[in-house]
């Protein structure tokens, strides 16, 4: 068809540029990745930051993180570039600007770096060799350039993981696990059953997200294991495998029960533990549901739209219960997105990839693809012959079998409300002839 000529499939894509947008509409852009790491400096207790741009861009910056001190004595400074620092750089200055920063308190200094820095080439891996010696404060820094980053997800994943850069090699606490992407404290977000079965069996748990110290975030690296939880700790766990040689488990992308399975087996023989016969009834639970999913799954055609909780993973797994892709909304193709995309097709199934950013102009085009099931989010869907799942997107704080089983759920219900509907069966109290 036309309207899809341009798309990519997914056997084509390589990284992010392949990505296009589904239709030519006007579109306002997405945040700049600076917003998120200005926001991520600001909850990080004990880190100060120092944002480098533009005057657009530390004017933006102060909208999200408006105090330039923090309420332990963090820095939250702004750098605004000159004319001549446009054209021939900023190193002298930054150097002076961190040194200030120093010498009135700061304990660790994020360097955020916007588009004209990385534009021109400035060195600032070489600035912060150059300088971190005459200083107290260890220096880490991002590069966030926006037009490197299309969209949002690059300033969580990239600020999270220049964290790494923060720590220091220390001996390995045999009982001591960091989870990533779960913040200290977060009472309002229920426990995942995993992570309170391995404090009940006497290991200690540090949560490492937004909202932990940077304390927290210098011990990490005593860890004997890494879990993550969070699409945005991915590349943290990857830093500290390689540098520290923590191991690291990814529960935030499984869904399919045997593979949590496994995990939890490899995560109870790192410890000694015997973690099946706890969780025996939850796997039971995720299986039939499971079973029951492949039966009513197959042959079904489904497209993702936008909003929708680890694209590539979820998909992985609606197509091993014989599910089959047609189109997937994907906002960011992640380097871990590449062996789920693999298997995707070797089972026989290469869907188109695009961004969607303009629902009036995508849905009627989507419409011609004849997809029994849309999963995502689309302000404009209302039309009675589609078949909508729209609480897909934020499954934070459920990871593991309960995962599954609330996935799982929800998928079954909508199909048994579009049966009963087709049967002459009730709907808001009216009955459907």
């Amino acid at each position: 068809m036309n309207d899809f000529k341009h798309l990519k499939l997914l056997s084509e894509v390589k990284s992010n540029k392949s990505i296009k947008f589904l239709t030519p509409a006007v579109f306002k852009g997405n945040h700049c990745p600076m917003r998120i790491a200005s926001v991520i400096s600001k909850d990080v207790e004990g880190l100060s930051s120092l944002l480098v741009g533009m005057q657009e861009c530390t004017t933006y910056s102060r909208l999200f993180s408006p105090n330039p001190e923090g309420k332990d004595g963090e820095l939250h400074w702004l750098y605004v570039l000159d004319s001549h620092e446009v054209v021939f750089g900023c190193r002298q200055g930054l150097i002076d600007s961190l040194i200030k920063m120093d010498k009135s308190g700061a304990k660790a200094i994020l360097l955020i770096v916007t588009c004209i820095p990385e534009l021109i080439g400035e060195d600032i891996e070489g600035i912060i060799c150059e300088i971190q010696p005459k200083l107290n404060a260890k220096v880490t820094f991002v590069m966030l350039g926006q037009f490197k980053n299309v969209s949002y997800p690059p300033g969580s994943r990239k600020t999270m993981g220049a964290l790494g850069m923060l720590m220091d090699v220390k001996e390995t606490d045999p009982i001591q696990i960091n989870v990533l992407g779960r913040a200290p404290n977060e009472e309002e977000i229920p426990m995942p059953n995993i992570l309170q079965e391995l404090i009940n069996q006497g290991l200690n748990l540090r949560f490492l997200a937004p909202g932990a110290s940077l304390e927290y975030f210098q011990m990490a690296s005593d860890a004997r294991l890494n879990i993550v939880v969070s699409p945005y700790m991915q590349p943290l766990a990857v830093k500290m495998k390689r540098d520290f040689g923590i191991p690291y488990i990814d529960l935030h992308n499984m869904y399919d029960v045997n593979s949590i399975y496994k995990a939890y087996e490899d995560i109870a023989d790192q410890f000694g533990l015997n973690l099946h016969d706890v969780f025996e009834e939850e796997r039971q639970q995720a299986l039939k549901l499971q079973n029951q999913a492949v039966e009513r799954f197959r042959g079904l055609k489904y497209i993702f739209l936008p909003r929708v909780d680890m694209t590539i993973s979820l998909a992985h797994y609606l197509t091993k219960l014989e599910m089959e892709p047609l189109l997937l909304h994907l906002e960011e193709y992640y380097p871990e997105d590449k062996t789920n995309a693999k298997d995707i097709i070797s089972m026989g199934y290469n869907p188109l990839i695009c961004r969607m950013v303009n629902p009036e102009a995508d849905l009627p085009i989507l419409e011609k693809l004849g997809a029994d099931l849309y999963f995502g989010f689309s302000p404009n869907i209302n039309n009675n012959n589609i078949t909508y799942v729209p609480e897909i997107f934020d499954f934070y704080g459920h990871i593991g079998y309960s995962r599954t089983v609330s996935v799982l759920k929800i998928i079954l219900k909508i199909l048994d409300e579009k049966n009963d509907l087709n049967n002459g069966g009730t709907e808001y109290g009216i009955t459907q002839i």
